[in-house]
């Protein structure tokens, strides 16, 4: 099928696939199982179009050298993952106060990043130095640095202080984030898990914002 290149501003493409309307046209409840599989295939493709199949495709590009000194782009996208996600998972149409909180509350909530984030001063610095380091000047800060082939996704630059700096494994740190969106997924999917109900209405929330006209 060919796509059309009109934009159309009342109806605009969430995702590769998708429109604004085919989202709208789910009329989702958060207590009831209809439409969810659809919406989740929506979710996924938005996802999946904007931030995993571009990190994709740098990683699996035919130069050497752009798949060896691409940590900086894949660490930015992922950042970008990590406040995506934590909005679906609050309803929030942006991040808001500390930003540094949202990445706290997304790495001691995940059951892929909690043992290696494991307390909240390794959260707020990952946030200084990569995410605004990365965001704001294209690097990250003091002794901070990304890797890939290490034994452990996050490691201390300088054990005897924190504050020094971490050092991420970008491939460790990537997969984790990968895992992180397909339990999302399915915790969507299962009407009888503990908290779906509360994901559902701030999917909801926060699909609403995004498909607002």
């Amino acid at each position: 099928m060919e796509i059309s290149k009109i934009t159309d501003p009342n109806n605009p493409k969430i995702s590769p696939k998708y429109r604004a309307s085919d989202y709208r046209s789910l009329n989702l409840h958060a207590d009831k199982n209809d439409n969810w599989e659809r919406a989740t295939d929506i979710f996924y493709d938005r996802i999946n179009g904007r931030f995993l199949a571009p990190i994709d495709a740098i990683v699996n590009h035919d130069s050497y050298e752009i798949r060896e000194f691409s940590g900086f782009s894949i660490l930015a996208i992922d950042c970008l993952i990590i406040e995506t996600l934590n909005q679906f998972y609050k309803g929030m149409d942006e991040t808001r106060g500390k930003n540094w909180i949202a990445f706290r509350d997304f790495f001691r909530n995940s059951r892929h990043f909690m043992d290696e984030f494991r307390t909240d001063k390794m959260c707020e610095i990952f946030y200084g130095h990569f995410r605004c380091g990365l965001l704001h000047q294209a690097q990250t800060k003091k002794q901070s640095k990304i890797r890939y082939g290490e034994s452990r996704m996050i490691q201390l630059a300088d054990e005897s202080d924190v504050r020094k700096g971490l050092i991420v494994d970008r491939k460790l740190f990537h997969n984790a984030i990968k895992l992180e969106i397909k339990d999302y997924i399915e915790r969507l999917k299962k009407p009888n898990s503990k908290d779906c109900k509360m994901l559902r209405r701030n999917f909801i929330k926060k699909m609403d914002f995004i498909t607002k006209v």
